[in-house]
């Protein structure tokens, strides 16, 4: 892949359709078909607010089920673990409902979609989900990088103060943000939940592949739990082509001129760089909403 800005005007207008569901902003999607879909038992899903930790996990919860390295380095994450709650056909793996009834067991999926709008039956305990948060100051800064570069705002959105006040007022994509989270937090002792944090997440990438490990009710050794590890890195992942979603230059229109990416730092308190103090209270105001239910950051 290129790295300079694509700007062929074929891909100019190819963008991400939305849609408003219940009150929510979501991506384009079959969600009522979605929250019929017959579940597996060995079914697992990874579901997130986006710009949490999705990609990392699911690269994770990938090599745990399969320790398919080859596969991890030959065939898109997108096509090998897709995401539900996007349909476009302008996307070469955005396939919807029908493709992921098709895929043979066991079915790995990713979602952004609010705890209410899964399928019914994973909502009632058939199928696993683990569901990562993320400081949502780190959340809001890596979401404007990652729209930047995709040219994927809208026009409400398209400069930082714009951006950042659609997300604190719970308009933005997927929005509200404590909503989101505080719904899968009341399920997270559910036998088929496994509640993360990301900040956990990297700061003991071992314990954390170890924790997935056993959920997913898989024994891994040592070195294979090293070699996730290694493979799952920051710097692995920023090049590598399987996971940092540098296919989308084949599709559309990118800004690689914007100073982010797909995948970044992959830190935590990268928000410092970009939120001012007053920026920084108005977030403070959400994470009160959640730590009232004992979810801190």
């Amino acid at each position: 892949m290129s790295g300079e800005t694509s700007t062929d005007d074929t891909k100019k207008d190819v963008t991400l359709d939305v849609m408003m569901h219940k009150g929510i902003l979501i991506a384009k999607c079959e969600v009522d078909e979605i929250q019929k879909l017959e579940m597996r038992d060995d079914d697992v899903w990874v579901c997130t607010f986006p710009r949490s930790g999705t990609t990392l996990t699911q690269e994770i919860v990938y090599l745990v089920m399969t320790l398919d390295f080859e596969k991890a380095n030959s065939v898109q994450l997108d096509d090998r673990f897709p995401i539900i709650d996007v349909k476009n056909d302008k996307f070469p793996y955005y396939r919807g409902v029908k493709h992921v009834e098709q895929m043979p067991s066991p079915r790995m999926v990713k979602t952004h979609l609010h705890f209410d709008f899964l399928p019914e039956q994973l909502q009632n305990g058939k199928g696993r989900i683990i569901y990562l948060t993320r400081n949502p100051k780190d959340v809001i800064t890596s979401y404007y990088h990652l729209l930047q570069w995709l040219n994927e705002f809208r026009d409400d959105e398209e400069t930082w103060p714009k951006f950042f006040d659609s997300f604190v007022e719970g308009k933005a994509l997927f929005c509200p943000w404590p909503r989101h989270v505080l719904k899968y937090w009341e399920r997270r002792n559910d036998n088929n939940v496994l509640f993360l944090k990301y900040e956990d997440l990297i700061k003991d990438l071992q314990k954390g592949v170890r924790t997935i490990a056993k959920f997913l009710g898989k024994e891994i050794s040592d070195e294979n739990v090293a070699k996730i590890c290694d493979h799952c890195s920051v710097q692995n992942m920023k090049t590598n082509d399987k996971v940092n979603l540098s296919y989308w230059r084949d599709v559309k229109n990118v800004n690689d001129e914007a100073g982010g990416g797909f995948i970044n730092k992959g830190i935590a308190g990268a928000w410092k760089q970009l939120l001012t103090s007053e920026e920084s209270e108005k977030i403070d105001a959400l994470l009160k909403e959640v730590e009232q239910s004992g979810l801190t950051f």
